[in-house]
């Protein structure tokens, strides 16, 4: 037999036998583990009463009037490439098709 396999086996019988390490011991573990999350409930309720409250309903932001998203439709101006397969050159290619609304200015 292995004496390293030995002397683990006798680590082993001597937990079984001993009543200290063989019982005592994860109960005592299993008493300081149920403390530790006892003892941090209050911990926690001290720390969530110096947080600040939520907000009420009427501390709520007020939702604006008008409309802050403006969603546009893009559409391309006539054929960007050529149908007989050839590449377009970056100075060749047109705008990226986006048209200003109605009765907008264009920008300067």
């Amino acid at each position: 037999m292995n004496p390293l396999f030995a002397g683990q086996d006798s680590l082993v019988t001597q937990a079984a036998n001993d009543p200290a390490l063989g019982g005592v011991g994860p109960f005592l573990a299993g008493i300081v583990i149920v403390a530790v999350l006892i003892g941090v409930i209050p911990w926690a309720i001290r720390r969530r009463r110096t947080q600040p409250r939520p907000p009420l309903p009427s501390e709520q932001p007020v939702r604006p009037a008008g409309r802050t998203h403006i969603e546009e439709t893009r559409e391309p101006e006539g054929e960007s490439f050529p149908g007989d397969g050839s590449r377009l050159s970056p100075h060749q290619l047109k705008s990226h098709g986006s048209h200003p609304r109605p009765g907008a200015t264009p920008p300067e």
